[in-house]
């Protein structure tokens, strides 16, 4: 089978919607199928390459916007390879999500929606907001079937709620960490992994932790993501800045980790956070990263990401930007961490690649043999 994966973003960049995207993909490859992806060129990258068996096409930008990129011939791209494609699955949020759609024939268009678009209030900002969800809208209607990553945040989605007969629950795959023993140190370690952003949380974060310090002075945090590279710009010299002014002690910016180092990083903790603050935030792949590891997670209680906890039992759901909450959940973990820890097996009958893959691979056979009984 012939499978066109179409976003904006893709590796090299590191984001939920490209990590979602390429692991997909390249275990799609792995069972023998063709996979192709079209994305923007968002860095100087070669313009057609093999990834992981997994065929690269990448359109020239001619500017950002917000966290999008600008680019006619992503569109002109997408209409080509799709032609060719048994099934094309489109990774929305996506600028040009209505203008691609509105050329592939519905039955062999599937959608993957990982979230609404929110962005801080403002006339620019509101514009891009309903442009988007315009775009969202007219590619939901033509597609036969929309992929999200929970029910619980789609039925609350401002767009996905409207579709309820077309959505399809499949959890984001997870990627191979391998676990490392845990060093034994002075410090009890509190973790994040992701984009230096702003609907991450990482403010309300460092006042936790400033909260957490006055309580006891065997934690530190570190910071794993990438503050230099990111679409839409980084919050990192904020929070530089709240740092230095309050004299925050142990606290670290790890920047951008590779992957073979995940597993490391996340041993190293004693919780793992998710502070998220925003519905950009749907799910939290890298919560199911550090449970795999055995570490416990606080995340905030925004719909779909609450869920991994409550399905899993290993940590806590705090307020979503209340800083006290999140301390108040941090120290209730580091108090009674083998309340909270289970095995990664149990975990991995839960979410799981192959679940997700299983689920991806049924609906793709099924829009595919439905495009051919039509020709």
């Amino acid at each position: 089978m012939k499978i066109l994966f179409v976003l904006n973003y893709y590796y090299p960049y590191i984001s939920g919607v490209s990590e979602y995207a390429r692991v997909i993909a390249e275990e799609l490859v792995k069972r023998g199928h063709s996979c192709t992806v079209v994305c923007s060129n968002h860095n100087k990258l070669p313009e057609t390459e093999e990834i992981n068996g997994v065929k690269v096409v990448r359109a020239p930008i001619i500017m950002k916007l917000s966290k999008g990129t600008v680019s006619p011939k992503f569109i002109s791209l997408a209409k080509k390879y799709s032609k060719e494609a048994d099934v094309v699955n489109l990774h929305l949020p996506m600028l040009e999500a209505k203008y691609i759609s509105k050329s592939i024939p519905s039955k062999k268009l599937i959608l993957s929606y990982q979230c609404d678009v929110n962005l801080p209030k403002g006339l620019f900002n509101n514009f891009i907001v309903s442009t988007m969800d315009r775009q969202h809208n007219g590619a939901f209607k033509r597609a036969s079937k929309i992929l999200v990553t929970t029910l619980d945040y789609a039925m609350q989605s401002r767009i996905a709620k409207n579709y309820p007969d077309k959505l399809v629950e499949a959890f984001g795959p997870i990627k191979k960490i391998i676990p490392t023993t845990k060093n034994a140190g002075d410090k009890k370690v509190i973790g994040f992994c992701g984009r230096i952003v702003e609907e991450k949380g990482i403010n309300v974060l460092l006042e936790a932790f400033r909260i957490i310090k006055e309580k006891r002075d065997d934690v530190c945090l570190k910071i794993g993501g990438d503050y230099k590279s990111v679409a839409g710009g980084s919050v990192y010299p904020t929070l530089k800045e709240y740092i230095d002014k309050h004299g925050i002690n142990d606290v670290e910016f790890l920047g951008k980790l590779p992957e073979e180092e995940m597993g490391a990083f996340y041993s190293s903790m004693d919780v793992f956070t998710l502070p998220s603050i925003n519905t950009l935030e749907a799910f939290g792949l890298v919560q199911v990263e550090a449970m795999m590891c055995g570490v416990p997670v606080v995340a905030s209680d925004l719909p779909g990401v609450k869920t991994i906890v409550q399905n899993t039992g290993m940590g806590l759901i705090c307020k979503r930007g209340d800083a006290q909450s999140l301390a108040d959940c941090i120290l209730t973990v580091l108090d009674e961490p083998k309340k909270y820890i289970k095995s990664s097996e149990y975990i991995s009958s839960i979410y799981s690649t192959e679940i997700t893959v299983n689920k991806y691979l049924q609906l793709f056979e099924e829009a595919a043999k439905n495009e051919a009984t039509d020709n």
